[in-house]
C-alpha cells in the first residue's frame, strides 16, 4: 500500500502544472541580462551575420519609437528553422545598451539604448507553456508579465517584451484579446509563430488599445540578401560592392538607388512612362552600373545560390546542413502545420510537397493529385490551403481559364526541392559546392522554382493579385503578374530548356486573361494590356550585348530580356 502512494505521488507529480513561482523562475532564466546585461543566447545570436528582416524590423520599430508610439504589437511569422529566434535575439542584443552589436545601424537612436531590465524574452515552448491546462497558460504568462511590470522594468520606461513561440498558447480570437489585455501602454511586443493568422492580434476585440500592428513573413533568404551577407556563394564580393547593393535598393541612402526605381516603375497601375522608365532602368544597372566582372560575378553567384539557398549555415558539414533542414521542414509540417489546422493525416502534407519536388513547376491535373493522395479534391484543396499558409508550396494558377482544373506547384526552399526529390534526379547537388558532376535538367527545376518564389515576392512589391502561368502554341509563359489589366509576363529561358522565347513572347495574348469578382462567376472586364514581355535568360542574345541594351523593338510590344541573376536581384 505504502509502495502504491507513493507511486501514485510520482506519476502525480509527473503531470502537475508549474508554480507562478516556477515561471517566473524560469523567465529570469532566460533573461540572464537582468542581471549581467549578457547572455549565451546573445553572445551566440550575434556572431550570425543578420538578414535583412533584421535590419527592417529594426529600423521601422526604430521609426515608430522616435515617432513616439507607445504600444506597437510586430508579428513575425515562418516556417520552423527558419530563424525567427535567432532575429529576436539580435533585436534583443541590438537594443541593450550594455552589448555591442549595432551592425550597420549605428544611427538609430534606438540602438544600444535600452536598458537590460526593459526587455523580457519569454520562450513559450521552451517554457513548457503548452503543458498547462486551458486558460492556465495565460494566467502563468500574465504572472510572469506582471512580475516583470512591476519588480524588473523602470517604471517610466518603455518595455519591449518577445514572447516567442505564440502556437505555443493554441491562441483564438477571445484568448488573443486575453493575451493583448496583459500588455500595458508602454509596450512594444514582439510574436512569433509559424503562420501569419496566428500571430495577427490586430482583429481582436482589444486591438483598439494598441497604437500600431506590424506584419513580417520570414522566408528563406532571397539573392540580393544573401549576396549582401557575402557567405556560401564562394564569389567574393567585398565590402565596397555589399554596400552599393544596400544603396541600390534604398532611396534614404546618399546615392542612385536604380533598384527601388526599378520596384517602383514596374508597379501595376503606374503609367506606361514608369514601366518606360523600369525597363530602361533595368539596362543601365546591367550594362553601365554594373561591369563586366560584376555582371560575370553575380552570374556565378545566382548559379551557386541554386546550390546553397534555403539551408541553414551554422556548419559546414554539408550532412548536417541537410538532416537539419529536412528534420525541421519535416517537423512544421507533422506537428506544427497538422496541429494549427487539425489536420487528421499529416503525411499526406508531406506526399504534397514530394510531389511538388517531383514536378517542380510542371502542370498537374486536380484530379490525379486527388487520385494520388486518395482523398476528395475539396481535401487537396485544404492541404494547399495550409502548404501556402505555411509559404512551404504555393500553387500556380492559369492566367486564361475561368475555373480552375489544373495546377502548377512550387516549392518555396530550393534545398527543400533537393531534400525531397529523388536522389536519381538531384544528383551531384547534396553538398554546397560546385561539383564535377554536370546536371543541367535539374538546375534547370532548381531555376524555375528559385524564380518563382522570386516572382512571388516581386508580386507583393508591385502590387500584382498573384502568379499566374499560360500555355502558348510555342511554349510556356512562366511567371504573369497582374492588377487592374496592367500585366507583366515573364518567360523562362534557361539551358538546358530554353525553346523559342521571343515566339512565345509574340504569341502571347493578355487579352486571354480571365479572372472572376471574389465569390462570384462573373468576370472582371479589364482592358489587358502588356507593352512588355520580359524573358529571364542565363545567356544573353549576342545582338543584344552588341548593343548594351535589353530592349528588343517589336511591332506591337517590347521584349526586355533579363539576366536570371539580373531578375532576382530586383525581386
Amino acid at each position: 500500500m505504502i509502495e502504491y502512494m507513493c507511486y501514485r505521488i510520482i506519476i502525480i507529480s509527473m503531470f502537475e502544472t508549474g508554480t507562478a513561482e516556477e515561471f517566473i523562475e524560469d523567465a529570469e532564466h532566460h533573461n540572464e541580462w537582468w542581471g549581467d546585461g549578457t547572455s549565451p543566447e546573445l553572445s551566440q545570436a550575434v556572431g550570425f551575420t543578420p538578414r535583412s528582416d533584421f535590419h527592417n524590423v529594426l529600423k521601422t520599430t526604430n521609426t515608430h519609437y522616435t515617432e513616439d508610439i507607445e504600444s506597437i504589437v510586430y508579428s513575425i511569422h515562418g516556417q520552423t528553422g527558419i530563424g525567427k529566434t535567432t532575429l529576436l535575439h539580435q533585436l534583443v542584443a541590438a537594443l541593450l545598451n550594455t552589448t555591442n552589436f549595432p551592425h550597420q545601424n549605428t544611427d538609430l537612436e534606438l540602438t544600444s539604448d535600452i536598458d537590460p531590465r526593459q526587455i523580457l524574452y519569454i520562450p513559450l515552448e521552451d517554457s513548457l507553456y503548452q503543458l498547462e491546462r486551458t486558460g492556465d497558460d495565460i494566467k502563468r504568462l500574465k504572472q510572469v508579465i506582471d512580475y516583470f511590470q512591476t519588480h524588473v522594468a523602470p517604471r517610466r520606461e518603455q518595455k519591449f517584451i518577445f514572447l516567442d513561440d505564440v502556437q505555443a498558447l493554441d491562441l483564438n480570437e477571445n484568448r488573443k484579446a486575453e493575451l493583448l489585455n496583459l500588455v500595458d501602454q508602454k509596450s512594444y511586443v514582439f510574436l512569433t509563430g509559424i503562420v501569419e493568422s496566428q500571430v495577427d492580434l490586430s482583429t481582436t476585440e482589444s486591438a483598439d488599445t494598441v497604437d500600431k500592428f506590424e506584419q513580417w513573413p520570414i522566408l528563406p533568404m532571397k539573392f540580393i540578401d544573401t549576396v549582401q551577407i557575402g557567405e556560401g556563394l564562394g564569389v567574393d564580393f567585398d565590402d565596397e560592392f555589399r554596400s552599393q547593393l544596400e544603396q541600390y535598393q534604398s532611396s534614404d541612402l546618399d546615392g542612385p538607388s536604380p533598384i527601388k526605381k526599378i520596384r517602383t516603375g514596374l508597379s501595376l497601375g503606374n503609367s506606361e512612362i514608369n514601366l518606360d522608365t523600369a525597363v530602361e532602368a533595368l539596362s543601365d544597372l546591367c550594362f553601365d552600373i554594373f561591369d563586366s566582372n560584376d555582371r560575370d560575378n553575380l552570374h556565378d553567384a545566382a548559379r551557386a545560390y541554386l546550390r546553397t539557398g534555403g539551408s541553414l549555415h551554422q556548419t559546414d558539414d554539408a550532412s548536417i546542413r541537410n538532416d537539419l533542414t529536412k528534420s525541421h521542414f519535416l517537423l512544421f509540417l507533422y506537428k506544427e502545420l497538422a496541429k494549427y489546422r487539425s489536420i487528421q493525416q499529416p503525411e499526406n502534407l508531406h506526399r504534397l510537397s514530394s510531389i511538388a519536388a517531383t514536378n517542380a513547376g510542371e502542370e498537374l491535373q486536380y484530379t490525379n493529385l486527388s487520385d494520388q493522395i486518395g482523398v476528395d479534391r475539396r481535401t487537396v484543396d485544404n492541404y494547399l490551403d495550409v502548404l501556402d499558409e505555411g509559404i512551404a508550396v504555393t500553387e500556380s494558377h492559369d492566367y486564361s481559364l475561368r475555373r480552375y482544373r489544373r495546377t502548377r506547384l512550387y516549392l518555396r526552399n530550393p534545398r527543400h526541392l533537393v531534400l525531397l526529390s529523388q536522389r536519381q534526379e538531384h544528383h551531384g547537388f547534396e553538398g554546397y559546392e560546385q561539383q564535377d558532376t554536370l546536371n543541367h535538367e535539374f538546375e534547370y527545376k532548381l531555376a524555375r522554382t528559385v524564380a518563382f518564389d522570386h516572382a512571388k515576392r516581386l508580386a507583393y512589391t508591385v502590387g500584382a493579385y498573384d502568379v499566374e502561368y499560360t500555355e502558348t502554341e510555342a511554349g510556356l509563359v512562366d511567371y504573369i503578374l497582374h492588377n487592374n489589366g496592367h500585366v507583366l509576363p515573364f518567360i523562362l529561358s534557361y539551358h538546358p530548356n530554353t525553346g523559342n522565347a521571343e515566339i512565345i513572347a509574340e504569341e502571347f495574348t493578355p487579352e486571354s486573361g480571365q479572372h472572376p469578382e471574389d465569390d462570384s462567376e462573373e468576370l472582371k472586364e479589364f482592358d489587358y494590356q502588356a507593352p512588355y514581355r520580359f524573358i529571364i535568360t542565363d545567356s544573353l542574345p549576342m545582338k543584344v550585348k552588341e548593343n548594351k541594351s535589353l530592349i528588343v523593338e517589336k511591332d506591337e510590344f517590347k521584349i526586355c530580356y533579363l539576366p536570371y541573376w539580373l531578375f532576382l536581384l530586383i525581386c
